[in-house]
């Protein structure tokens, strides 16, 4: 992924296969060379970003243009509405762009990549998702890595 100016990477959890009311966790890679895990929710097509993090145990890494994060977060947070049930089953949508200053940017993909039908994180399953829209810096890889530590983080989460 090409991050010159900083990068995001976003996966989010949705009830539909569009964006808006979604919950995103984004790995943002600042100017400080740092990667810090934010925590976003969709209002229409416009992520803002929420200062209640779930997220612990981060581990962030930018190395040969990529970058790369752990985390892990509740299965559950009562009473968030911005944080979604992962007991429930979820589509899967992903979108990746340009960070300034470590703030994440409109990204520029007209149809995010989303598995085909709604996931559990209890079930382990391949999910492909086309993304012949997008296929400018290595997105089979970076999207790879994406959705196997999407799974790795949701599964380390009792």
């Amino acid at each position: 992924m090409d991050t010159n100016a900083g990068g995001t990477s976003l996966p989010r959890w949705c009830q539909e296969k569009r964006q808006g009311g979604d919950d995103v966790m984004a790995c943002v890679h600042d100017d400080n060379g740092r990667v810090r895990i934010q925590h976003f929710y969709n209002v229409g097509q416009w992520a803002k970003e929420i200062q209640r993090n779930p997220a612990r145990d981060e581990e962030g890494v930018f190395e040969n243009n990529r970058v790369t994060c752990r985390f892990k977060r509740p299965v559950n947070v009562p009473r968030d509405e911005t944080i979604v049930d992962l007991h429930l089953s979820w589509y899967y949508l992903f979108a990746w762009g340009p960070a300034i200053q470590g703030s994440i940017t409109r990204h520029d993909i007209d149809s995010p990549p989303a598995s085909e039908r709604v996931v559990s994180i209890y079930k382990y399953e391949d999910i492909f998702m086309p993304s012949a829209a997008y296929q400018t810096f290595s997105s089979p890889f970076c999207l790879l890595l994406i959705v196997a530590l999407t799974f790795y983080l949701l599964m380390g989460t009792p």
